[in-house]
């Protein structure tokens, strides 16, 4: 087994910079209306799918609420772009991309995030799904005109025909009063169906295809549609146009020594004391264990609410705003919401080091409308220690037994996860035998697992399905379980990725085989030994027939491909509360997942 183990400092001026920082108002959702340039391939409409077997062609129907670029030979496809401009946002939205297509997503109309059907796709590049796309440069020799594009961390897309959620924290590239630009626009955070695929990414220019080709404060969200059949929902976008508030004015007192509560203080004289223009440049005066009170006005451009938050890292903080006062400290941190009026406020912050290995320092940030979470104090000595993940290395490891976590049942004990060289990934649930998830991408996570004493626990690190919550899927002609259960174990099939589980169900032995698909595309699946009736394949009450033999279950996005000339067509039925997607089984069952 081959473990990545290491450890590493982060600041929380980074971590908040990464996008861990969410809207204080209520973002703006838009529709086809918000938009200009539609030239008559794009259309509002209720509702849009794909055959993934045919190219570059969505179906849909009559309705509101998703925008769907339908190129055809009369009207061919067109970028659109908003009517509005931003700056610093947060971007959220869903996308649906047709077989073999491509789109994208312009920050500012200049930074594309790629959108492209890239399912199987092993090794992401810049022109992947997902990727930030290249520069270009048309006096380079070819082969070298693209540069700094960056491709996702690794590859999470799902199947074309098939929604995916696109999550984006954005930073406007900075300009002085001159209008000379002074800092580099950059992707805080991008989020690909739940999993970070782009951290803290500075981007040094527009990218290929930009609207201005230079670098601006202000642009519009732009959306390509001259590639290909795409359709999106639910597009909300967050401002953030306020000014970043400043501290100034600082004042320090540092008394000697471990304290814990304000009374110690009595009586005592401060070992250091001063002024310093910003709490950055305020001294380390005392090395040893000791207490430091700060005065300081912090200005903010606007009057309104805001919210401050002041960490101590393995100490003890207190903090006020205005004419309070500070009267007990906590080691929980402590979070001030204060209506605050424009211009300079007085705060009063107290930060204990009251061990030997408490963190010299503190962290203190503020938020409000129109404000990111803003770090208000960057010091390497506020930073706090965090432990890289154990990852696991698929290669090494394809298998491994741990528990779960899985939403709204007790933790699993008995979950075997299995990898494959295609990163098409699953978590079989051997109390139940039940295939509760299914994730493309990176294996697992085990840091919870083995960290410290570790609490047994693995994580998916790609995009988890959760398809089925554990519980026995064969059940009688009348939906009824037997409650007599008990697991065999499993085997790897002749040295391969492939597994056989083996169970006893009332009285037979039930052999589950799982296959890798040498596509790349999912799963096959064989279920040998179960009594005539019906086997739950997924949880969900929707089924949309694609096709004979194929079918997308779109509560979960997955693709069902069987033979129903054989065993009959799907059904959903709810089993104590529970809907689910059930196959006809005749004392076998076979299908493929596909995802």
């Amino acid at each position: 087994m081959i473990l990545n183990k290491h450890v590493c400092l982060l600041t929380t001026a980074l971590a908040l910079q990464l996008g861990i920082v969410k809207a204080q108002q209520n973002p703006v959702k838009l529709t086809l209306d918000s938009f200009e340039g539609n030239k008559g391939s794009w259309t509002e409409v209720g509702k849009v799918w794909a055959d993934p077997t045919v190219p570059n062609t969505l179906q849909s129907t009559d309705g509101s609420g998703i925008l769907a670029n339908l190129p055809s030979k009369k009207k061919a496809g067109v970028d659109i772009t908003s009517l509005e401009k931003y700056g610093d946002v947060d971007l959220s939205l869903e996308f649906l991309v047709a077989p073999e297509s491509n789109s994208g997503v312009y920050l500012q109309g200049n930074y594309e995030i790629q959108i492209l059907d890239s399912w199987t796709t092993t090794t992401p590049k810049p022109g992947d799904n997902g990727g930030i796309y290249q520069r270009w440069d048309e006096s380079k020799p070819d082969g070298q005109k693209g540069y700094q594009g960056y491709a996702p961390r690794q590859n999470v897309s799902k199947a074309p025909g098939v929604w995916q959620k696109l999550e984006v924290s954005f930073q406007a590239p900075r300009f002085d009063a001159a209008g000379k630009k002074i800092e580099n626009a950059r992707f805080l955070s991008v989020k690909l169906n739940g999993v970070t695929i782009h951290e803290n990414l500075e981007v040094f220019g527009p990218t290929r295809g930009a609207m201005t080709g230079t670098d601006v404060a202000l642009g519009p969200l732009r959306i390509q549609g001259d590639h290909g059949a795409v359709a999106f929902r639910n597009i909300e976008i967050t401002p953030f146009d306020a000014a970043i508030p400043t501290v100034s004015n600082v004042s320090y007192e540092t008394f000697q020594g471990s304290f814990t509560n304000l009374n110690e203080l009595a009586g005592k004289t401060p070992n250091a004391k001063g002024t310093a223009p910003t709490l950055s440049e305020v001294p380390a005066a005392v090395s040893d264990v000791n207490l430091t009170k700060y005065t300081a006005n912090l200005n903010v451009k606007e009057a309104g609410d805001y919210q401050l938050n002041l960490q101590v890292p393995g100490g003890l903080s207190g903090l006020a705003v205005g004419d309070e006062s500070i009267s007990t400290l906590t080691d929980r941190g402590v979070r001030v919401r204060k209506s605050l009026k424009a211009g300079d406020n007085t705060i009063h912050i107290i930060a204990s080091k009251n061990r030997n290995w408490s963190v010299d320092g503190f962290n203190l940030s503020i938020s409000g409308t129109g404000l990111r979470n803003t770090d208000l104090l960057i010091s390497e000595a506020g930073a706090s220690q965090e432990t890289d993940p154990i990852l696991v290395d698929a290669d090494e490891t394809p298998v491994l037994r741990s528990f779960r976590d899985f939403p709204g049942v007790k933790r699993l004990s008995h979950v075997v996860s299995v990898a494959s060289k295609d990163q098409v990934n699953y978590a079989y649930d051997m109390e139940t035998g039940t295939l509760i998830q299914l994730w493309r991408g990176e294996f697992l996570d085990a840091t919870p697992m083995w960290n410290n004493r570790g609490n047994g626990v693995s994580i998916p690190r790609g995009a988890v399905i959760n398809l089925s919550a554990p519980a026995v899927n064969a059940l009688s002609g009348d939906f009824i379980a037997s409650e007599e259960f008990r697991t065999k174990g499993y085997q790897l099939m002749d040295g391969s990725e492939d597994i056989e589980f083996k169970y006893q169900l009332a009285g037979q032995t039930v052999t589950d085989k799982i296959k890798m698909l040498d596509t790349g595309k999912g799963i096959s699946r064989w279920v040998t030994g179960i009594s005539d009736g019906y086997y739950k394949v997924a949880s969900g009450s929707q089924i949309q027939k694609i096709k004979p033999g194929y079918y997308l279950l779109p509560e979960t996005g997955v693709y069902l491909e069987y033979d129903e000339s054989t065993f009959g067509s799907p059904i959903t039925h709810a089993t104590d509360g529970n809907e689910g997607i059930f196959l006809p089984a005749k004392g076998k069952i076979a299908y493929n997942l596909l995802f």
